[in-house]
This record gives C-alpha cells, structure tokens and sequence, in this order.
C-alpha cells in the first residue's frame, strides 16, 4: 500500500510558465500553451496586476482543452483590497496569496 509521501514522490513538479504569461500578449500565450500540451502540471504565480489579468488567469485555468489530461495551477499575490475587486476569479480556483 502505497503511502500519502510516496504518492507525493510520483507528482511531477509543475512546470513554472509565469513569465511566458506576463510576457507575452494574450494570443502568443494561446500559442505558446499549446506546444505544452504533453506537460503533465502547469503553474502561473503572479503579483496583482488588474482585474483583466486575472481574470486571463481564469480563463487559463478553465481552458476545457486540457480536461483531465493537464493539471493547473494559477496563484496571484494581492492585497484584501485586490482581492475584493474581483473575487469571482479566486472562488473559481485561483489561489490567493495574501501581501
């Protein structure tokens, strides 16, 4: 029987495509995820920017076209404040990191 640290051990490191989302304008980061779609884990963490961008965070991690085939992950760093402007985008999975 497998134990919860050895199930931990098999989870590969999501890989970390922060920059590539801050980066590059919306539709050259469509593109861009869609030569990652054999990567197991995806991540985003990025610092509060605007309402917009996190709600392109969102979408992100709604994208229907991974379903069961890519776990995702998306993290923004945000003041109480921040975070009250667009709550909708934290109660639909992305995670909020308080500053």
């Amino acid at each position: 029987m497998e134990t919860l640290n050895q199930k931990i051990e098999h989870e590969p490191t999501p890989k970390d495509i922060s920059d590539e989302f801050k980066n590059l304008p919306w539709h050259e980061f469509r593109n861009f995820l869609r030569t990652l779609r054999k990567e197991p884990s995806l991540s985003i963490t990025i610092d509060w920017v605007d309402v917009p961008t996190a709600r392109r965070l969102k979408a992100f991690l709604e994208d229907f076209s991974t379903l069961g085939n890519q776990k995702r992950s998306a993290t923004i760093r945000a003041t109480q404040e921040q975070h009250d402007q667009e709550m909708n985008v934290f109660a639909s999975g992305v995670k909020w990191e308080k500053v």
